[in-house]
C-alpha cells in the first residue's frame, strides 16, 4: 500500500497549484507502480476514470534517456492515444521497467462525449519542476501538464 506525506494511506497522486499549468505529485511503492499511477493521475485530469469501462487494451512501448524522461514520454504517449484514438485508460500495467524503456499495457476504452465528462485539456507532459525521488523505501514523482 502506498503512503504519501501526511500520513494518507490511500494517496496515489495529488494536482499541485501551478500557474497556467498543472502540477501533479505521484507516489508509489516501487517505480511500475508510481508510473502505473501517473497514467491514473493523468486520465482523472482528462476525464472522471471511474466511468470508464475495461473494453480495450492498448500495448505500450516508451523508450528515452533516463527515468525521468521516461515518465514525460509515458504521460505524453498517453496524450497521444487520447488525441489520435480517443483511448483513455482506467487501468494501467508496468510489464517491463528500467531507467530507459518500459513495456506496458492500458485497459480503458474510447472516450464517448455522451458518457464521459470532459475534464481538463492537456496539451503535454513538460520537463519543468520534473523530479522522481526515492522516498522512505517507495517513489515520488512532480510532473508539470501543459494545458
Amino acid at each position: 500500500m502506498t503512503t504519501a506525506p501526511g500520513g494518507s494511506r490511500k494517496a496515489k497522486y495529488r494536482q499541485l497549484p501551478h500557474t497556467a499549468d498543472l502540477g501533479l505529485r505521484i507516489w508509489g511503492a516501487t517505480r511500475e507502480e508510481l508510473f502505473e499511477n501517473a497514467g491514473a493521475a493523468l486520465a482523472a485530469v482528462l476525464t472522471d476514470r471511474r466511468r470508464l469501462r475495461l473494453q480495450k487494451t492498448e500495448k505500450i512501448m516508451v523508450e528515452a534517456p533516463d527515468l525521468e524522461a521516461l515518465l514525460v514520454a509515458w504521460l505524453n504517449h498517453l496524450l497521444y492515444l487520447y488525441d489520435v484514438d480517443a483511448f483513455l485508460g482506467r487501468e494501467y500495467q508496468i510489464l517491463a521497467l528500467t531507467p530507459q524503456r518500459l513495456s506496458a499495457q492500458a485497459r480503458g476504452e474510447t472516450y464517448d462525449p455522451e458518457r464521459h465528462v470532459a475534464r481538463t485539456a492537456v496539451k503535454a507532459a513538460t520537463y519543468h519542476h520534473l523530479e522522481i525521488v526515492n522516498l522512505n523505501g517507495g517513489w515520488q514523482a512532480t510532473v508539470i501538464l501543459d494545458l
